[in-house]
């Protein structure tokens, strides 16, 4: 990419392999309704409606005219614009100078520049759920001092 810095190239998310499949919704446009895409989804206008990735996977660029409202399930997002709504990004997630998120955002790695803006939580997703076994209710009676415990439950001894 000729004359472009890796900055701009990250943000637009630019790449040799993005325009094979590649979708660009026009500043001028307005879609109404849900979108699942595969590939690239660049949004530079309005989408009043969830946008998520079909199972080829794909990455998601709302560059800084562009806004979304509705919830967004993608792998990869890069958001520049406005979003009104949670943000799902199971892979990553970059939040740009010009972001701005209304609602929640979900995440496994994030970078967030200064300027974004996010008003709602920020909760990482693990890499994998740990079940744990559940309790064993004897073996937690037996450890406890006599009195202390019962079935489980903590007994209270106000004398």
């Amino acid at each position: 990419m000729l004359g472009r810095d890796k900055k701009t190239a990250a943000t637009t998310g630019a790449s040799s392999q993005d325009y094979r499949n590649h979708t660009l919704i026009a500043p001028s446009a307005t879609v109404r309704g849900d979108i699942e895409f595969s590939g690239g989804l660049h949004i530079q206008g309005t989408v009043e409606g969830n946008v998520s990735v079909g199972k080829d996977g794909g990455r998601l660029v709302i560059g800084e005219s562009g806004v979304v409202k509705g919830e967004i399930q993608v792998a990869q997002v890069v958001i520049n614009g406005r979003v009104e709504g949670d943000v799902h990004a199971t892979e990553n997630l970059e939040l740009a100078e010009k972001a701005s998120v209304e609602g929640n955002v979900y995440y496994r790695m994030i970078e967030m520049v200064m300027g974004a803006r996010v008003n709602g939580k920020l909760v990482r997703l693990d890499d994998e759920r740990r079940n744990l076994p559940a309790p064993d209710a004897s073996k937690a009676a037996k450890s406890e001092p006599e009195g202390k415990a019962v079935a489980g439950k903590a007994a209270v001894d106000n004398s």
